[in-house]
């Protein structure tokens, strides 16, 4: 059994867990909060959140050399743990074509992947996993058999596993629900274009028509000879029985 930094290879997978569990309780009770909304955060269905288990465990790594000097060790946390998210963003964003945490508009902010805020709350994370949480998280799991943290973290794997194979394939299906949606959006403003030249269009021809008929109103006036002229003026009260309403016309232009 592979036995590294003071533990064998189940309890450190047993931290993970933990820390996963505990990083989900954390971003989810914030959000929930600035949401007034219960929220699951995370890109997993479970109660995990990865990046704060590989968060703490890089701490418990790279502070062995420093942990007893609280400045060195908030400097080395903040250092690991913004590069850690930085690197887990670019990996999700190749992967997911999708950024899961934005730091646009925040403070220092890089690329919207990392920013001076979370970067100290990292170190404020950093003391506190080294100097209160880790100790007596350690003293639990490590009363834990060997044999049976080995069935935990056996059994903790699978289901990390068929968890992110389900939330990549939900992730990867809203990827062509987007795309597919922003192409129709596209063949909507296409076919609206489409639909405001053929009005253009339309609108020209029956304007022309609408002209032409005018034209042949006032061509059909000035044929009208003296004596149909002088008749109507004659009659001013004559209705046509057939074209009342043409015959009414006609009065109404000759007038003008």
């Amino acid at each position: 059994m592979p036995y590294i930094n003071g533990y064998y290879l189940p309890y450190w997978i047993l931290f993970f867990m933990i820390y996963c569990f505990l990083g989900w309780c954390i971003e989810s009770a914030i959000v929930s909060l600035d949401t007034k909304k219960l929220t699951n955060r995370g890109f997993l269905r479970g109660p995990l959140l990865p990046i704060y288990g590989f968060g703490a465990l890089t701490i418990i790594f790279c502070t062995m050399p420093v942990r007893d000097n609280l400045v060195l060790c908030y400097i080395v946390g903040v250092i690991a743990c913004t590069a850690l998210e930085y690197v887990c963003a670019v990996i999700m964003e190749g992967i997911f074509k999708t950024r899961y945490w934005d730091y646009t508009g925040h403070f220092m902010n890089f690329q919207g992947r990392i920013c001076l805020v979370s970067s100290l709350f990292w170190g404020v994370l950093t003391l506190l996993v080294v100097h209160v949480i880790h100790e007596p998280i350690s003293g639990v799991v490590t009363r834990i058999g060997l044999v049976p943290a080995t069935v935990i973290a056996v059994v903790f794997l699978v289901a990390l596993d068929v968890d992110l194979y389900i939330s990549a394939r939900a992730a990867f299906d809203l990827n062509k629900a987007a795309a597919k949606l922003e192409e129709l959006e596209v063949q909507v403003e296409l076919a609206k274009m489409e639909l405001r030249d053929a009005v253009e269009e339309k609108a020209r021809e029956l304007e022309s028509r609408i002209n032409d008929l005018v034209k042949s109103r006032e061509e059909q006036v000035s044929r009208v000879k003296f004596g149909a002229r002088n008749l109507i003026r004659s009659n001013p009260t004559a209705v046509h029985k057939r074209f009342e309403k043409g015959y009414k016309e006609l009065r109404e232009l000759l007038k003008k």
